[in-house]
């Protein structure tokens, strides 16, 4: 049964389903933001969204993907720009973060500007990464390193225990996913010795987005980079990356160059989950 909570000023908060992905996607595109109906499709798959309805229209979205018990990040906080600053966006996540219950630690990605509003819900700033965009057509002397290969459906188990390790929750669900739906973007590095490091790419509706991408070096990171723009050289690319000196040094090598920045922030006082280290590339702020 769907779930529906009334709220003032005539709209209400209601679960989002599969035909909300038109109004869901409108409103990306009213915010700019990548993300396809595919993108839509897969973030239901894997939590709880809501809407948030006015006069019949769906006039804001919010919700969260969910990590078994361990994790939840919250994403997608949409409001049409004709409803904006009413309080429904506040009113979407304090609605989402309530139906969470249980959940160890919940998380989410922020603006600069929007950290400010999550902090008086309750969020911690746990620190930031940037925003980095090549645009179509850009050439680089990248070069295809020796040692890596296409990441298959058969990789997906040594893959997912060292992502648990690496991402702080079992997320080898999405990365079948990713997998599934642009597997020219998928590549892993390491031979016999083990795996040293992957990638995974999703299809956007502005740019082609690279993430996750984790790796024992900066040196394996970069050749399993250099193995997705091989991929598709003509085509824009978004990464979302920490704020590591040396690693945006060389994505602005590569030709990309910073587009914004965010925050990346927790709930209360959990720990920020798993291990940072490995991490050049997030699998973006809607997934953690």
């Amino acid at each position: 049964m769907r779930r529906t909570t009334g709220v003032a000023d005539g709209w209400l908060l209601r679960d989002m389903g599969p035909e909300d992905i038109t109004d869901g996607l409108r409103l990306c595109r009213a915010a700019g933001w990548n993300q396809t109906a595919r993108d839509w499709e897969a973030l239901l798959a894997h939590g709880l969204f809501r809407v948030a309805v006015r006069g019949g229209q769906v006039v804001g979205t919010g919700g969260a993907v969910i990590y078994e018990r361990s994790l939840a990040w919250v994403a997608m906080v949409l409001v049409d720009p004709a409803e904006r600053r009413q309080g429904i966006g506040t009113h979407l996540v304090e609605d989402v973060v309530s139906w969470l219950g249980s959940v160890g630690v919940v998380g989410l990605d922020a603006t600069p500007a929007g950290a400010q509003v999550y902090a008086q819900l309750g969020f911690t700033d746990r620190g930031g990464f940037a925003r980095m965009e090549r645009a179509s057509g850009t050439e680089s002397s990248a070069a295809l390193p020796a040692g890596l290969l296409p990441l298959t459906e058969a990789d997906l188990a040594d893959v997912g225990h060292k992502d648990l390790a690496v991402f702080g929750a079992d997320r080898t669900s999405l990365l079948r996913w990713a997998l599934e739906q642009a597997s020219a973007y998928a590549w892993r590095a390491g031979g016999s010795s083990g795996l040293e490091g992957y990638v995974f790419g999703r299809h956007g509706h502005r740019t082609e987005h690279i993430g996750p991408l984790v790796a024992e070096d900066e040196d394996t990171a970069s050749g399993l980079l250099a193995a997705v723009l091989s991929a598709s050289p003509a085509s824009a690319f978004t990464v979302d990356v920490p704020e590591n000196a040396s690693w945006l040094e060389r994505l602005r090598g590569l030709g990309f160059q910073g587009q914004r920045a965010f925050r990346r922030m927790i709930l209360g006082d959990a720990p920020l989950p798993g291990d940072a280290g490995p991490r050049f590339a997030l699998f973006g702020p809607e997934l953690g």
